[in-house]
């Protein structure tokens, strides 16, 4: 690699003094104020090999960025080696098996718009401008995850380099250990270059839900979600979300500053007159809508239809936790939480979780909560000046919450790190983890992540 020039084969080192640098050490959540020793910008595995191989030598610290999503900024690291993936985005589609290969740098947007060429797509998130590579390796929840699974469900191999700098491939058949520990241990063992997705038919145009209510309703409504999910199928996915509407001019003037809860998802099975009476009108009469725009939409546009509400630059401050019940308490502290929010703009979302992702045992893959009914996800901008006080109110929200939560769980990809927080997630695989860990990475060279240390 060069420290001021590019060639074919070969990506950038950009060093402090470098015109881009503090344009690549930046990441989504605009709080993340890192300053890495040195940024890799690879282009090819040779060129992640060359960064670890270094990293290692000068006994130096990795982090690795794929899209730079995470809540915690675990893309950048402190007086560390930053290797940046983005570069690394080609995707392959091979249609006879359904199999697509994705570089660890590719966009989930990357992935849909070549999927769908050929009416096919894999589970991802959410947000089409988030990276594959993190998201994959802690899990994954989107649209399809009733249906089939969560993203880390659905890999088939990987390629990955691993601290000594050897490139290898994990599967069923090799390495299986790392196989295990990559679906869902994230980027503790190694730098995953490229992945092999499974694909499925999907599109081109699926049933989009999009319903938003007042927030008066909300008792009522959020009973009648917990009521309709004990019989829901694979086929459906349930969001919802609580937050005041901002002043925005494609909302009417009526609705600017209204708390709402909106209910979104997708349906993938067969549209009848009867699936449709039985699965898609109960989330359009949970209460009164104030707007419904439910209908048929392109599954590129839907996968890119959250991507206006996390936009760059904003800093964040974030949690999570998963639940087995909607409980009165829990949903009072909920509501309790959002209506004295100080934060100039918050979310409380709460995903349904039901189907494929939660009939994988709890053992089988890294990723260990598979019977939540419930992921919460508390989300908002930071009060200008006091990032400490906004961090110490969401802290104090996720306190209150965490008596109620299933097991003390979160969803790893979007809470702040700790190590009690990663320990009550992966619980007993937690144990297995630092095993692998210790075969793997002794040293704990890729650390800025929910970190598993050596056994």
């Amino acid at each position: 690699m060069k420290e001021e020039a590019q060639t074919d084969k070969s990506g950038f080192i950009i060093l402090p003094n470098h015109e881009r640098y503090d344009e690549k050490r930046k990441v989504w959540n605009n709080l993340i104020d890192r300053y890495p020793a040195a940024i890799f910008e690879c282009l090819s595995e040779a060129d992640v090999i060359s960064a670890v191989s270094f990293a290692k030598k000068e006994k130096m610290d990795i982090s690795v960025r794929s899209g730079g999503h995470h809540l915690a900024g675990t893309a950048v690291c402190e007086e560390g080696v930053m290797l940046d993936l983005s570069k690394m985005n080609s995707v392959t589609i091979d249609k006879e098996r359904q199999v697509a290969t994705v570089e660890a740098g590719a966009m989930l947007g990357d992935i849909d718009s070549e999927t769908q060429k050929f009416g096919l797509a894999t589970p991802t998130g959410t947000v089409s401008e988030t990276g594959i590579g993190g998201l994959a390796l802690g899990g994954g929840f989107g649209y399809l995850r009733g249906k089939y699974g969560l993203t880390c469900d659905n890999i088939l191999s990987a390629k990955m380099v691993t601290a000594d700098g050897k490139l290898i491939k994990v599967s069923n058949d090799e390495h299986t250990d790392l196989f295990w520990a990559i679906r869902g241990g994230g980027g503790n063992f190694g730098v995953v270059t490229s992945f092999e997705l499974q694909l499925y038919p999907v599109g081109p145009n699926v049933m989009a839900i999009d319903i938003m209510y007042d927030y008066k309703d909300a008792k009522e409504i959020f009973q009648k979600l917990d009521d309709y999910m004990n019989n829901a199928p694979d086929e459906i996915s349930v969001n919802s979300i609580i937050m005041q509407l901002p002043p925005a001019p494609f909302l009417p003037e009526s609705m600017h500053g209204k708390r709402v809860i909106a209910v979104s998802g997708m349906y993938t099975g067969e549209l009848t007159h009867e699936t449709e009476k039985a699965f898609i009108e109960p989330l359009q009469e949970l209460a009164i809508p104030l707007m419904d725009n439910t209908g048929k939409t392109a599954y590129t546009d839907l996968q890119k239809k959250l991507d206006q509400m996390v936009p760059q630059g904003a800093e964040i401050v974030g949690t999570s936790l998963f639940f087995k019940e909607l409980d009165e308490a829990m949903l009072n502290i909920i509501f309790e939480s959002m209506e004295n929010s100080p934060l100039p703009m918050a979310m409380a979302q709460i995903w349904m979780l039901n189907g494929r992702m939660n009939r994988v045992s709890a053992d089988e893959t890294a990723f260990a909560v598979r019977d939540a009914r419930f992921l919460v996800l508390f989300d908002g901008e930071i009060v200008s000046g006091d990032p400490v006080g906004s961090q110490e109110w969401m802290d104090s929200v996720y306190n209150q919450l965490l008596p109620y939560s299933y097991q003390k769980t979160s969803y790893l990809n979007g809470v702040k790190l700790g190590e009690e927080i990663t320990r009550n997630t992966y619980g007993d695989n937690y144990f297995k983890l630092a095993k692998i860990k210790r075969v793997y990475d002794p040293e704990n060279l890729f650390c800025y992540n929910h970190n598993i240390a050596p056994e």
